[in-house]
C-alpha cells in the first residue's frame, strides 16, 4: 500500500483516536473539576507527578513515541506527523489491516488500553494530552501567583505589547549554526540555487525570501531528519515543510510544492542509505554544527 493509498485508512483511524481522545480528556479532567480548590491543587500536583513519570519511563521503552510528545494536539497527526513512519514493520501492517467498523467505544470507554495491542499506543496520545492539559493549569497558576506578587509591590503601567517570533520548527540553531548549515545545503547543491545564511535563516522561520526549488528530495529529508535527531528541530519537520510550502519538487515542467508524501517516501528511502557521496558531506556538516 503505497504512501496516498494509506490516506483513507489513517484518515478513518485518526477519526477514532479524536472522538476516544475527546472522551477520555473529559473524564480525566472532571476528576479535578469537581473538587473544591485545594482539593484540585493537590490532586492536580500527584497527577501531574504520575503522568511525567509515566510518559518519561515510556519515552525510554519506546523511541517511536518521542514524535506523539509534539503532535498529539494535531487534530490529523497520523497524517500531518512521522509518527506512523517511525512505527517498526509489524506495527505499520495493524495500523494498515485494522478494520475500522470493528472499534467498539462502549468498549473503549470502560477500558482504555484495549486496542493498543491492535492500534500500537492508541492511549499514549490520551496520556500525552491529559499531561499537557495538567501542564498548563500549573503554569497558569505560577503565572497568577507570579502577577498577585508583582501587582502587590509595584504600581501598574503601561508596557508596549511584546512581538512574537514564528519558529514553526522549533529552531534552537544560533546564527552561526545557520551559517555553517547554509554551507552545507549548498556544497550539495540541495536546491536550484545557493543560499545565504539570512535565506535558510527566513526559511526556518517559515518566511522565505524566495521559493526555492528541491534538486534532490532525498537530500531534503536527509538534511531536516539530521537536524531532528539531534534536537535542534521538531521532529515534525515534514509537516511544517508540507504546511508552509516552503519548496518547490524537482519537475520542472509544473510548479509542485513538496508535499508531506513526497517528504515521507524520500525519508523511507534514506533510511536505508549509505552514507557516502553528498550524503556523507551532510553528515560531515551535522556533526559538526552543535560544536559551533
Amino acid at each position: 500500500m503505497d504512501v496516498l493509498a494509506l490516506k483513507p485508512q489513517l484518515d478513518g483511524i485518526q477519526e477514532l483516536f479524536n472522538r476516544c481522545i475527546n472522551h477520555a480528556y473529559r473524564v480525566l479532567t472532571d476528576r479535578i473539576t469537581d473538587l473544591d480548590h485545594e482539593q484540585m491543587r493537590e490532586l492536580e500536583r500527584q497527577e501531574y507527578i504520575r503522568t511525567a513519570d509515566e510518559l518519561a519511563e515510556l519515552y525510554l521503552r519506546h523511541s517511536v513515541l518521542s514524535d506523539i510528545r509534539y503532535c498529539y494536539s494535531d487534530a490529523a497527526f497520523l497524517w500531518e506527523s512521522s509518527f506512523f513512519e517511525a512505527l517498526n514493520a509489524d506495527e505499520k501492517k495493524k495500523y494498515r489491516t485494522f478494520s475500522l467498523s470493528s472499534f467498539d467505544y462502549s468498549r473503549y470507554e470502560r477500558e482504555p488500553t484495549i486496542y493498543d495491542v491492535s492500534l500500537p499506543y492508541f492511549s499514549v496520545v490520551v496520556l500525552e494530552r491529559y499531561a499537557a492539559y495538567l501542564g498548563d493549569r500549573k503554569r497558569a497558576e505560577w503565572h497568577a501567583k507570579e502577577n498577585r506578587t508583582t501587582d502587590a509591590e509595584f504600581p501598574p503601567k503601561a508596557v508596549p505589547p511584546i512581538a512574537e517570533t514564528d519558529n514553526p520548527f522549533d529552531s534552537i540553531l544560533t546564527e552561526p549554526q545557520v551559517a555553517f548549515l547554509a554551507e552545507a545545503v549548498n556544497d550539495v547543491k540541495m536546491f536550484n540555487v545557493s543560499l545565504t545564511a539570512d535565506d535558510l535563516a527566513a526559511i526556518l522561520a517559515g518566511k522565505p525570501h524566495a521559493i526555492v526549488r528541491s534538486n534532490n528530495n532525498r537530500l531534503v529529508a536527509f538534511f531536516f531528519s539530521g537536524l531532528s535527531s539531534r534536537g535542534l528541530i521538531t521532529p515534525n519537520w515534514q509537516s511544517v515543510i508540507a504546511n508552509y510550502k516552503l519548496f518547490l519538487s524537482k519537475d520542472r515542467s509544473r510548479d509542485k510544492y513538496i508535499n508531506q508524501s513526497d517528504l515521507s517516501t524520500a525519508t523511507n528511502y534514506i533510511r536505508d542509505v549509505g552514507a557516502e557521496g553528498k550524503y556523507a558531506t551532510i553528515e560531515k556538516y551535522l556533526k559538526q554544527v552543535k560544536k559551533l
